[in-house]
């Protein structure tokens, strides 16, 4: 009796082995169990044992040892699908007419489809599928380059992702292969639980991410709407949005001025508006950092878009914006902005080159054209330029960089005004806590710029800090 039982608990081990890996925390499982009846013979035609109180849309037939085949069906009978594998396979039912198939790919990795019965589609293939609605299916999409760091976390409708589509750039844990733990949709969808895996080492996190109205509220948002959420989430840092100069995802309090490559949260004063500067009635959130970003939403991303105050030094309400270039050949004019997908494609509406100079050429529209037929278009065309409102939130700055130099002028005052060869400059220190800009004064000698002194000021209330390091004037 004893080896009877033995011999079944090695079974029952070697067949969980090869059960599919399903993330799924929020399946239906009330029909998990495969259907064991032929829907349809050998000939093709339907088995007269289908009913309409007890339908099932799917079989799973043992061909040999390690491999099966399964058939898919329609509300019909009709088979729709038919394949053999020799991986982990798990077909079950979301609700009652969603059916999930799941093939386990190895390293935990599982590929699962979906089979809508009542509207007769079948979905994308998905991987690191973390949980599933009668409507919604959220997973980590590693479609970025270095997956590993860009991953986000999509939410979007199953079978189309025109109807629903927004990502959300959680931060993962990069040690982590498959760092969510759990999730669950809860409230009619409105929301959804996940418990992940962050930092490094790991540490394991949970947030509540606000997806949809709940049901009663008008459940589908306008692509308006959802571009306005996805901005407010980045601006509280809920999210994370793709910088596309350095192909790189990031809160925005971490993206850096495209000019002098400072951070946003180490401002003192940034400006934002919503606009529509492109035509199709969604707004783009406009900030000005004494350069521009321009955040437009598109398919459930916030891209970010970086003009310096040379590309871009006047924004107008109708999206064309001002530019100079001061290369070869002195150029100036007016574009207009576009974007075709992701991608950013302005076009060009006016251009003067070498302005004043005898060899001086217009275009208008990309045609050459003569200096009275241009400054009679710009005549034509006046433009109304855009007004920012004052940005305020929680993660901005009261000192900026610029501010904190100026502070330790003053803290060294009189030592500085006595001796003219130093210059006070920010700098870095790996020791220096986040709450504080490290600022240096140096002198040039031997042939090299020396740091004769530093201290520390206060990001956000402007106290000169003495640090431990510091080996000059005390």
């Amino acid at each position: 009796m004893k080896k009877h039982l033995a011999l079944l608990l090695c079974l029952m081990m070697i067949l969980s082995l090869f059960a599919c890996d399903t993330t799924d925390k929020n399946k239906d499982t009330e029909n998990d169990t495969a259907n064991t009846e032929s829907l349809e013979k050998d000939d093709g035609t339907k088995d007269a044992s289908i009913s309409d109180i007890n339908k099932q849309y799917y079989k799973i037939e043992e061909i040999e040892l390690t491999k099966v085949r399964y058939y898919i069906y329609d509300s019909d009978g009709n088979v729709v699908l038919s394949d053999e594998t020799d991986r982990p396979l798990d077909i079950s039912m979301l609700g009652d007419n969603i059916v999930d198939i799941c093939i386990g790919m190895g390293s935990g990795i599982s590929i699962h489809k979906y089979y809508d019965v009542q509207s007769n589609r079948f979905s994308e293939e998905y991987t690191y599928v973390a949980a599933t609605s009668g409507n919604l299916v959220a997973y980590i999409d590693t479609s970025m380059e270095y997956p590993m760091t860009n991953r986000v976390l999509v939410v979007r409708d199953i079978f189309d992702k025109n109807t629903f589509y927004k990502s959300f750039g959680l931060d993962f844990s990069p040690t982590v292969h498959d760092p969510i733990e759990s999730a669950s949709f809860t409230d009619g969808e409105a929301e959804l639980e996940v418990v992940y895996l962050s930092e490094r080492p790991p540490v394991s996190l949970s947030i509540t991410i606000p997806i949809r109205r709940a049901a009663g509220e008008g459940e589908i948002l306008s692509h308006a709407e959802r571009a306005m959420q996805a901005y407010e989430a980045a601006l509280k840092n809920e999210i994370r949005v793709c910088e596309t100069d350095i192909e790189e995802w990031n809160y925005l309090k971490d993206c850096k001025t495209p000019y002098n490559r400072i951070p946003l949260c180490e401002l003192e004063r940034i400006g934002y508006i919503y606009i529509d500067i492109d035509g199709d009635s969604i707004n783009e959130l406009v900030i000005d950092c004494g350069d521009t970003l321009i955040l437009r939403y598109y398919e459930g991303t916030v891209y970010v878009y970086p003009f310096t105050f040379r590309n871009m030094y006047q924004l107008n309400t109708d999206g064309s914006y001002n530019w100079n270039h001061t290369g070869q050949d002195f150029e100036y004019g007016e574009n207009q902005l576009a974007f075709d997908i992701a991608k950013l494609k302005p076009k060009e509406i006016w251009r003067i080159v070498n302005d004043g100079e005898p060899n001086a050429e217009y275009y208008i529209d990309g045609k050459q054209v003569t200096q009275e037929e241009i400054l009679k278009y710009i005549e034509d065309n006046p433009k109304t330029r855009i007004e920012f409102s004052p940005l305020e939130v929680s993660w901005l700055n009261k000192i900026s960089r610029v501010g904190a130099v100026l502070l330790a002028q003053e803290y060294w005052s009189s030592f500085y005004t006595e001796d003219k060869g130093n210059i006070i400059v920010p700098g870095d220190n790996s020791l220096a806590p986040s709450h504080v800009y490290v600022v240096l004064m140096r002198r040039f000698v031997l042939d090299h710029w020396s740091t004769i002194d530093e201290i520390w000021i206060d990001k956000n209330t402007g106290e000169a800090i003495i640090p431990y390091v510091s080996a000059g004037k005390g």
